[in-house]
């Protein structure tokens, strides 16, 4: 496991965009229930995934666009907010797991697609936590003089889903966020974490290898399969645990201490109870599962985009970005406000 607390100083997240979901299929429970089951949906089922899951709605992209064609999406819109990042974006992270282009630098893909011209450009993958691996990786950038940068996070899980496999399909949506991040001097880093468990890599992964064997080709192959070695479940809700755990102990804060709790979300519910755990009130916790479920790395930072659409961060409040997922990998990072 990785951590620290020695930056300068921190990192401001500034106009935030998402995709355009208006675009998109809108899929609401029944929906998902009557994907091989005859056109039927199991009424207990139903009353499963909307209250105990708490989710209601999520977006798939329609036939013939992929995570690519939603970060352009929200890049574009960023872009068009700020026309300056053309010649003025230092660097772009591209977080994402569902690429279509597995041998392309989605990054600069886009850079090239929306003709920006002094771009150093990477991708990123680890899981549901990569938004804020990219997070804590543009952190050290700015620590080391750069003045301004792009993250870009875009998922599809739904094209890599069995449909009939509800232990997917229930919970996943589609999304894409862009925004600038930049130096922040009125914000001290408390303390960053990232580990992997790659013991479990294999619980939920695509196997399908790349260039495709077309004589061998198995559709299932290009979809999520679940190897469930003993205990995942369990592992996953420790790591949501021992990784907060981990980033108040390097932070020296308590969850009571924490304002705004920025957390990528698998289930409506358990978040919030792993929030509670540790203390963090309830007014400090962010939550937007119920429309758009687990849209993968874009989902934290549309949760904050929402979250701050009502709210403000003042002098000597404390905001954390924390993100559990599949590989297992965790990533979570505690800033406050001076």
């Amino acid at each position: 496991m990785f951590n620290a607390n020695n930056f300068f100083f921190g990192i401001n997240i500034r106009s935030i965009k998402s995709c355009d979901f208006s675009t998109m299929h809108s899929i609401e429970n029944e929906d998902i229930l009557k994907y091989g089951r005859d056109g039927n949906a199991d009424v207990r089922l139903l009353e499963f995934i909307t209250k105990k899951m708490k989710i209601k709605n999520r977006y798939w992209a329609k036939d013939g666009v992929d995570s690519l064609d939603l970060a352009k999406s929200a890049l574009s819109k960023l872009i068009q907010s700020d026309p300056g990042l053309v010649t003025d974006a230092e660097f772009m992270i591209f977080a994402g797991i569902s690429n279509p282009m597995p041998t392309v630098c989605q990054s600069a893909f886009l850079a090239s697609e929306l003709e920006l011209q002094n771009t150093s450009c990477w991708d990123l993958k680890s899981g549901c936590s990569t938004g804020v691996l990219a997070l804590m990786q543009a952190l050290e950038w700015v620590n080391r003089g750069a003045k301004k940068g792009i993250i870009v996070c875009s998922e599809t899980f739904s094209k890599f889903t069995n449909k009939e496999t509800l232990q997917m399909a229930a919970s996943i949506g589609d999304g894409a966020v862009a925004f600038v991040v930049e130096p922040a001097k009125d914000f001290k880093v408390l303390g960053a974490v990232h580990g992997t468990d790659a013991r479990f890599m294999k619980s939920m992964y695509v196997p399908g290898k790349y260039p495709v064997d077309v004589k061998c080709y198995n559709p299932l192959e290009y979809t999520f399969n679940f190897s469930e070695k003993g205990g995942t479940s369990e592992m996953i809700a420790h790591y949501w645990k021992k990784s907060l755990e981990d980033l108040l102990r390097v932070s020296n804060i308590s969850g009571r201490e924490i304002h705004h709790y920025i957390a990528h979300q698998v289930d409506g519910s358990k978040n919030y109870q792993f929030a509670k755990e540790f203390d963090i009130p309830d007014e400090a916790i962010a939550l937007n599962f119920e429309q758009f479920g687990n849209m993968g790395c874009p989902t934290i930072f549309l949760n904050y985009m929402q979250w701050m659409s009502t709210r403000k961060i003042n002098s000597g409040d404390i905001i954390v970005y924390h993100a559990v997922g599949g590989g297992l990998s965790w990533a979570a990072l505690a800033m406050q406000k001076v």
